[in-house]
């Protein structure tokens, strides 16, 4: 697994979550500020303890079309230590991610254009050499299946993602992220 479970749901969720356009109406915010440390994690098949400090700002809105729409802003640190070596590396990441548009497909499904800005990925050693820095804006398109019911993302199962515009660096990202395991790895045996 490329992150450790938890951090990989905590970043991902960071990451990937959605903004809504001005006109939609709020539905719900919050502001959390995230901090643990998991001590038998595991990072590309090594044993690490992973630290996490996040800050995450989030707001649900409606659509005109009933559909919701989400936006996130934020920044955080996931540290990575392997206990053997005391060797470790962060991953840094700041940014938004943003709804441009969702579209009623009309059978069941959902096109969903989603643009995330920033630094997604910011991987360094401890003396502060940077390893791998994914940044800029990214375009992603994705199909769901909302079944049946528009409001409830929960339920939401994804049938197709793909990038539809890249701006600026995101090396890990374009390696369909083989690149993270190959740097950190070294990085921590």
């Amino acid at each position: 697994m490329r992150l450790g479970a938890l951090s990989a749901l905590l970043a991902g969720g960071l990451l990937l979550a959605m903004v809504q356009p001005a006109a939609a109406q709020l539905v719900q915010r919050s502001h959390d500020h995230i901090v643990l440390t998991i001590p038998d994690d595991e990072v590309c098949g090594v044993p690490v303890t992973t630290t996490i400090d996040i800050i995450d700002n989030e707001q649900e809105r409606l659509a005109k079309s009933g559909f919701p729409l989400f936006k996130s802003t934020g920044r955080g640190t996931i540290t990575f230590t392997n206990p053997e070596t005391g060797k470790s590396v962060t991953n840094f990441f700041a940014g938004a991610s943003k709804d441009l548009t969702v579209v009623d497909n009309g059978d069941g499904t959902i096109t969903l254009r989603t643009a995330v800005t920033g630094v997604p990925e910011k991987i360094t050693l401890s003396d502060g050499t940077i390893l791998n820095m994914d940044v800029g804006r990214v375009v992603f398109v994705s199909v769901l299946d909302y079944n049946g019911t528009p409001t409830n993302t929960d339920d939401d199962v994804e049938i197709s993602s793909s990038i539809e515009s890249i701006s600026g660096p995101h090396p890990d990202l374009e390696s369909d992220f083989a690149l993270f395991c190959e740097i950190v790895v070294p990085a921590l045996t």
